[in-house]
């Protein structure tokens, strides 16, 4: 337990050089992962389309408060400022979610069914749009608004620079710790191209505090992305429902 504490007091920065010399307490918020998160948001921001593949784990506490660990992965294709195209598959249903700017289609392949509603005249508008009628949004909404960054700094009541790694797909990270309102994570970002490579979270104020976690691959950035991806035409024979449908 001993060296526990001493390796935990080292990560938050709390150590004294000596005994009997206080240092400095560091800062809640330090302001070095701050840049680090901001550069990563930033870095989305700028980029005018978009490509790459999450691979997500999701907690899900049964009944009996049992954790049931879920997987999908969801190719991600964006083009600002409106179209996006998601198409989700794992332990789940197949689910394609899209944009062409005019409307949004939720279809699922699987039994042909299709939620159509319209489209706000930005990605953030859709993906707003989409929480109101379906009740919740994709799992990587957060990479594609237009100021990710905002999404990554606000609120934080502890945030800290862990260390480098180069665990995560090989590539050289910088590790940042965070704390927010009902949420602890940490987020592993490239050191020289500062795109987030993976995000694990868990949901404090949430019974039996699930973690989720993703892991990102396959970034292409500013890539042209040819007009059909985002076509709806394939869309069209699907079984009408209603976006607020169960189960969709």
């Amino acid at each position: 337990m001993k060296y526990v504490v001493i390796v935990t007091a080292f990560v938050l920065g709390a150590v004294a050089s000596s005994p009997g010399q206080a240092q400095p307490a560091a800062p809640l918020v330090d302001p070095a992962a701050v840049q680090i998160l901001k550069a990563a948001g930033d870095r989305l921001a700028s980029a005018r389309t978009m490509v790459f593949t999450a691979t997500a784990t999701h907690d899900v506490p049964n009944a009996e408060g049992q954790s049931i660990l879920l997987t999908e992965r969801s190719k991600v294709e964006m083009q600002r400022p409106h179209r996006l195209r998601v198409i989700t598959e794992g332990d789940g249903p197949r689910i394609e979610f899209l944009t062409d700017g005019r409307t949004m289609v939720l279809f699922r392949s699987g039994d042909g069914t299709v939620a159509t509603a319209p489209a706000g005249a930005t990605l953030d508008d859709t993906l707003r749009s989409e929480v109101q009628a379906f009740g919740q949004t994709q799992a990587v909404a957060d990479m594609l608004l237009s100021d990710p960054a905002k999404g990554l700094t606000e609120g934080l009541t502890r945030a800290f620079v862990v260390g480098r790694t180069r665990m995560v797909g090989g590539v050289e990270t910088d590790i940042v710790a965070f704390t927010a309102p009902g949420a602890q994570g940490q987020i592993w970002v490239g050191a020289k191209d500062r795109l987030p490579r993976q995000l694990t979270v868990t949901e404090t104020d949430t019974p039996g505090r699930p973690r989720n976690s993703v892991t990102f691959s396959g970034w292409s950035l500013d890539r042209p992305i040819p007009g059909k991806t985002f076509s709806l035409a394939h869309t069209a024979q699907g079984k009408p429902v209603p976006f607020a449908q169960p189960g969709l």
